[in-house]
């Protein structure tokens, strides 16, 4: 082993003792052996030193050997060298002594100190061999962890060192403790001038601040980060991220800090030399004489220059974020908007002309032509779009093919007969639309006029049961206000409309119908109510009021997107003569609905209130709403104002005449709900809830056990599960399957079951074919006669 000596110079591990006591553990007869050879040499020594020690006991002599092998062998050497040693050193005496056994007081006295002696020191020589092994293995050890522990910091530190980002410790004092080669780099030193630089000497003035906050946050025991500028000692600027971590003894103490920066100059540079860029487009575009957009991937503009936005109008980012599709002529929308979809979709350049309204409201001719933005992975994200006004190119192709094509007499001819086609073509929309009307108005008004005659003719029947007769009489009465309401909004659309005035207070009605308004518009828009501190009393009829405000805020839902607003708004109007079109001068009451939908321009503004007019496509809406609106505010005495601009949302105002001073408003009445009636072999197919509570009322009185289907759908399924003798089914109903079609599937299914159909109004398609059908047919209204006739007659009864 080595000159080692980690316990210093009193103890040397290479003396000869230790050497004795390194040597391996042994049998004991091996031990036992050992004893006996020291002994043995000893006793040779202790013979050849006879002539010196004469008929002296000298068994001390002998203890070198007890040791020796203690340490060599261990506790069984020494003891065996003891009494080894103790047996040749009496031989020895006796033949000293020329045979005589002569024992006297000194061979005593030494033979008891060998043998306290010589155990003493075999006992400690071997405890010392254990010893010294024992330490052998800790030296070991020792070594050992300390090659690890050298390895292991040798390859943390080649790790800080190749690290891609710069590591440091820094004192409290904010001076540098150590550090990497990343991180002198990044600060501009070298390694070995690192250590004591001072961290506030090398980071830019403005983020000082910042810096220190990042250290009050290392401190509370979280994790700062800042984003810098170090200056090098040459003036050149370094960003880099910083993050902060303090570093803290084993008590505990925060003594220092480990930063870890990460070098952000080349990104920074880059979206310098972006912004750059951007600014350059932005100059160059701007001064352009076209029109320059550019679109994201989600079809969102991200950027317009300046001709683009005086041809719009308004702001940039209302040029920006308005929706372009609201400026093309009516004539050229769903050409261009089917171009611009196909021609996005090739991923090629492309290019449309159309017509597009400018700020001033004039339509002029531009060609646009687009070219798809790709992402560095080949990807279209969007398009680059130009656009020139070709106007007065447009007028001189015209005019040379009017000149080229047609003489003046033809070409005012063609147009007379396009305007005659118009006229034909509105005519017979209007004529559609009544007839779509007029056919609705006679479905609800027969169902309504069932439940009234229905419920009559068993109250008439049944003079002595109070209690049918009001329940009847409440069924009857119900209807009878539906088709009243009914009747005044038919009114309304015509201007005739005889109106039910009471004073009200429209807060109340408002409040009072808030739920039913935030349904209405749904949870994807916000509903805001500003409603006047006083109360908003005025003299309306109710029923038409909430209906006109139910118009007002679904119509201002269709204008705006999920996340728009709708306000509600009522307060105390001054109107000066001339402010509002047939209005005299005065203090009204006026509610606004108001909305920051798509807007409306002038064009659609001039006929929103006309009647059968609307922007919705066909099928979504009637165009009888903003009528019924008008002519409510009309017949009430006020007047109804509309305000808006296309992508700048619309305001409607309703002026009412306030209540009289003096005149209050009553408490409102609530009105009772009639009970419903459901049970008995008849199966009854109606989804007028009011019309089959009347007709179970009418076929029970016949004896009939009725069962009840709102659906053609469930009217099979019950089918399927019971027997029944007759159904009687209604024409018009939900669920995907008409009256004749449920009526054709049960005679082909259950051909000894009888069917009899009923409606108030089935349209012509339907008439057509009940005149081919073989079913008996009840019209409604129907009493209970009626009803008992057709049920207990013939399939071929006649129909009614």
């Amino acid at each position: 082993m080595a000159n080692s000596k980690p316990f210093g110079r009193a103890f040397d591990i290479d003396a000869g003792v230790t050497r004795l006591a390194r040597l391996p553990a042994l049998a004991w007869w091996q031990s036992a052996l050992i004893g006996l050879v020291c002994a043995a040499v000893m006793l040779a020594v202790r013979q050849t030193l006879s002539m010196i020690y004469g008929d002296i006991p000298g068994f001390m002599i002998l203890l070198p050997g007890v040791i020796v092998a203690s340490l060599a062998a261990g506790r069984i050497a020494g003891l065996t060298a003891v009494f080894a040693s103790l047996v040749g050193g009496w031989l020895m005496l006796d033949v000293a002594l020329f045979g005589q056994a002569v024992v006297d007081q000194l061979a005593r006295v030494t033979t008891i100190n060998f043998i306290i002696v010589g155990l003493f020191a075999a006992i400690v020589a071997a405890a010392l061999r254990k010893i010294v092994k024992r330490l052998d293995a800790s030296v070991v050890e020792l070594k050992a962890s300390e090659n690890r522990a050298t390895e292991t910091e040798t390859q943390l530190h080649a790790m800080v060192d190749q690290a891609a980002a710069g590591i440091a410790r820094v004192g409290l004092d904010g001076r540098v403790v150590s550090g990497n080669a990343r991180f002198a780099q990044i600060i501009g030193r070298t390694p070995e001038t690192l250590v004591g630089v001072k961290t506030s000497d090398v980071t830019h003035p403005e983020d000082i601040a910042p810096t220190q906050e990042a250290l009050q946050a290392a401190l509370a025991g979280g994790e700062g980060h800042v984003e810098k500028r170090y200056i090098r000692p040459d003036g050149t600027v370094v960003w880099a991220v910083t993050s902060l971590r303090a570093l803290e003894a084993a008590s505990g103490e925060v003594i220092g800090f480990v930063a870890v920066l990460v070098d952000i100059t080349a990104a920074k540079c880059a979206e310098a030399a972006l912004r750059e860029s951007e600014s350059r487009f932005r100059d160059i575009a701007d001064t352009a004489p076209v029109l320059i957009w550019v679109t994201q991937q989600d079809r969102t503009r991200a950027f317009v220059n300046q001709a683009y936005v005086a041809y719009h109008g308004g702001s940039y980012e209302d040029a920006r974020t308005g929706d372009w599709r609201d400026m093309i002529h009516p004539e050229d929308q769903e050409l261009i908007l089917q171009q611009s979809i196909e021609g996005e979709a090739t991923g090629r350049p492309f290019a449309m002309e159309a017509r597009y309204r400018r700020a001033d409201g004039v339509y002029r001719w531009l060609r646009s032509f687009s070219r798809p933005r790709l992402s560095s992975g080949g990807e279209v994200i969007g398009f680059v779009g130009v656009a020139f006004d070709i106007t007065e190119a447009r007028r001189a192709e015209d005019d040379l093919k009017r000149i080229n094509e047609l003489l003046e007499d033809r070409v005012n001819q063609a147009l007379a007969e396009k305007a005659r086609a118009e006229a034909d073509l509105m005519h017979a929309q209007r004529m559609e639309a009544i007839g779509r009307l007029t056919g609705g108005v006679a479905h609800d008004f027969n169902n309504l006029l069932t439940v009234v005659i229905g419920a009559l003719d068993i109250i008439l029947r049944s003079p002595n049961d109070a209690a049918k007769r009001q329940k009847l009489g409440e069924a009857a009465l119900a209807a009878a206000r539906r088709g009243e309401g009914l009747t005044h909004q038919l009114l309304a659309f015509s201007r005739r409309q005889t109106l039910r005035p009471q004073p009200v207070d429209l807060n109340a009605h408002i409040q009072e119908g808030e739920p039913l308004l935030k349904r209405a518009v749904g949870e994807a828009v916000e509903l805001r109510l500003r409603l006047r501190r006083g109360g908003a009393p005025v003299n309306v009829d109710v029923a038409q009021f909430e209906a006109a405000l139910l118009n007002l805020v679904v119509n201002a839902r269709h204008a705006v997107k999920d996340g728009g607003r709708i306000g509600i708004q009522t307060q105390s109007c001054e109107v000066h003569t001339g402010d509002v079109v047939d209005l005299p001068a005065g203090q009204y009451v006026c509610v606004t609905v108001s909305d920051n939908g798509s807007g409306m321009d002038a064009e659609v503004m001039a006929r929103v209130f006309e009647p059968f007019f609307t922007t919705k496509s066909v099928g979504k809406g009637t165009g009888l709403g903003l009528s019924q609106v008008y002519g409510f505010a009309r017949q009430s005495g006020g007047a109804a104002r509309v305000r808006s601009r296309p992508g700048r949302g619309t305001q409607i105002k309703l002026y009412l005449p306030p209540l009289p001073d003096g005149v209050t408003v009553p408490e409102p009445e609530v009105a009772a709900r009639p009970a419903s009636v459901s049970n008995r072999r008849l199966l009854l197919v109606e989804d007028d809830v009011s019309v089959a509570a009347v007709a179970l009322e009418l076929l029970q009185e016949t004896g009939f056990e009725v069962r009840t289907a709102e659906t053609a759908p469930r009217a099979l399924e019950l089918l399927a599960g019971e027997t029944f003798d007759v159904m009687l089914s209604d024409i018009v109903m939900p669920g995907g399957m008409t009256g004749i079609e449920l009526a054709q599937k049960v005679a082909h299914d259950y051909p000894a079951m009888r069917v009899v159909l009923t409606s108030g109004y089935a349209g012509d398609d339907v008439d057509a074919a009940l005149k081919e059908a073989p079913w008996p047919f009840l019209r409604k209204p129907y009493s209970g006669e009626e009803l008992a006739r057709i049920l207990g007659g013939s399939d071929d009864t006649t129909q009614t």
